[in-house]
């Protein structure tokens, strides 16, 4: 109930400072994949990937997220601080590994980091990760949209399980959501 008290709270904030030629955008991630040097163990590096619609050419993103569940191997520790690099290659979900497909085991993706987060060690708790630098630079096409791939940054050889959230339809395992502003009308 709280979560859902500050989600409504900053939309309803985000609506009041907002011009009227603001919009908003939300859709499942189309592609989710888990790539790890151990496959049986269920952990890995997160790969999302999702198209954007052609109703954001041109604009300015104002807020994008990203959101999903997942649970850190983390050990004796309760929170794992996380990246988001833009992928700098193509993939699909169907067809990939840790080593196959990429130049570098692990995946090919951009040395900047574009976003970070934390996630706790709960299963059932859900991850917004603020995505909005990634999704300009796409919309303005200074990076080609490959997708993101989600890391820790204090240590590369901890990796993320990804779980679904109850409440979504059995196959979605991550959203993203864009609130952004069409140029003005002339």
């Amino acid at each position: 109930m709280k979560k859902k008290m500050i989600l409504l709270s900053f939309l309803m904030l985000l609506a009041f400072f907002v011009t009227a030629n603001s919009a908003y955008w939300e859709a499942s991630v189309t592609q989710v994949a888990t790539i790890s040097p151990n496959p049986s163990s269920g952990f890995g590096r997160l790969l999302f990937k999702f198209d954007l619609p052609d109703q954001l050419n041109g604009v300015t993103i104002d807020y994008a997220e990203l959101v999903f569940i997942a649970t850190p191997d983390t050990g004796r520790s309760y929170i794992c601080l996380m990246g988001a690099y833009p992928l700098t290659k193509n993939w699909e979900s169907a067809n990939l590994s840790w080593s196959d497909g990429w130049t570098t085991p692990g995946g090919d993706f951009t040395d900047t980091i574009y976003s970070t987060c934390l996630i706790r060690s709960s299963q059932d708790r859900v991850t917004r990760m603020d995505i909005t630098d990634i999704v300009q630079m796409w919309v303005d096409s200074t990076l080609t949209n490959h997708g993101l791939i989600m890391m820790p940054l204090e240590d590369s050889n901890r990796f993320l399980k990804l779980h679904t959230d109850p409440q979504w339809p059995p196959d979605e395992k991550a959203k993203v959501r864009i609130f952004f502003t069409t140029p003005a009308r002339q």
